[in-house]
């Protein structure tokens, strides 16, 4: 059977310093006149950069991003990578099948549990429920989208008799985001995909062989690492901050390490960062394809200073090579 072809999206410069309506909405569009397949938001109520990024706190937020991005596009994927369980169900329920809605389809509900409890807090919720708060979220957003005058109850959330018009125009799958072994059990257990962001290769293919230990059933594939790409690889490389980026997830304390027990190197960082000339990158590229990710999204945080130009490059460089 032959690999489905892999497509290619953009985690959207929609927070910090560089963040801006035109890059948004104009960008976008660019997005989809280059040739990508996806544009991608992260989710935060409390947002605090990672050391890495020295970013602003400017935050937009990640629905209102996608259902403005929704008006000027036609084909491009709406993706959230990934929604915290910060929000009432229903409401959610009614956000994405609405964004759905509008945009003809073509949405993919990334979900996760956030990097702090104190979000959840500070939403009104329990941050020590936050693992039942996120599984009974993606069961009432099926159940509302499938059946009107539907009724649930849970150990956290209950209604009756709830109906939700317009359902979404085609199936949303959901996507976990996580490294952990635990997101993995989550991710067999009741999503549709697996969309890990700032992961090494050796803790991606570690979760993988867990994962398919777990299911036997179709999980789509993504992968969301950070790249940095340009014509002079040693410009591209030169300035890496190897020791910020592989403390820059919550997941990192479980990664599987290097042989000499950190990481320090740039090819320490193997699937984590892409980082280099067009040559370089599209080699780390094909060893995803090779493993079966159907969803790679380019996390550009550390050039989105220069996130248009980078965009053309990758559109001329890289995407041809796939494709």
């Amino acid at each position: 059977m032959m690999k489905p072809q892999m497509k290619f999206g953009v985690l959207l410069p929609h927070f910090g310093k560089e963040a801006s309506p035109e890059r948004l909405i104009e960008g976008s569009r660019t997005c989809e006149e280059l040739g990508f397949d996806s544009v991608w938001v992260r989710d935060h109520l409390l947002w605090h950069p990672h050391g890495m990024e020295k970013a602003g706190l400017k935050f937009v937020e990640p629905l209102i991003a996608l259902a403005a991005i929704a008006g000027v596009t036609k084909k491009l994927i709406l993706g959230t990578a990934v929604l915290i369980p910060i929000r009432w169900p229903l409401k959610l329920s009614q956000n994405l099948a609405s964004l759905s809605y509008l945009a003809g389809g073509r949405v993919i509900a990334g979900v996760g549990l956030g990097s702090t409890p104190a979000e959840l807090t500070a939403a009104g919720l329990r941050g020590e429920d936050r693992v039942e708060i996120l599984r009974e979220t993606v069961e009432i957003c099926r159940l509302i989208w499938k059946e009107n005058n539907a009724s649930y109850k849970g150990k956290i959330f209950s209604f009756e008799n709830a109906t939700i018009e317009p359902k979404p125009v085609e199936p949303i799958p959901f996507f976990y985001g996580g490294s952990t072994r635990a997101s993995i059990r989550r991710v067999a257990e009741y999503c549709d995909g697996w969309i890990p962001g700032r992961i090494p290769m050796a803790t991606f293919d570690d979760r993988l062989k867990l994962l398919r230990e777990l299911t036997g059933r179709k999980i789509i594939l993504g992968n969301i690492p950070i790249v940095r790409i340009e014509k002079d690889r040693a410009k591209a490389r030169g300035d890496i901050d190897v020791e910020a980026l592989a403390g820059s997830s919550e997941g990192s304390p479980h990664w599987v390490k290097p042989a000499s027990g950190r990481f320090r190197t740039i090819e320490d960082l193997e699937g984590l960062l892409i980082a280099g000339n067009p040559d370089d990158c599209a080699g780390e590229i094909e060893k995803f394809a090779q493993r079966g990710v159907e969803h790679l999204v380019f996390d550009l945080r550390l050039q989105y200073d220069r996130y248009e130009e980078s965009l053309e490059l990758i559109s001329k460089e890289l995407l041809p090579r796939f494709r």
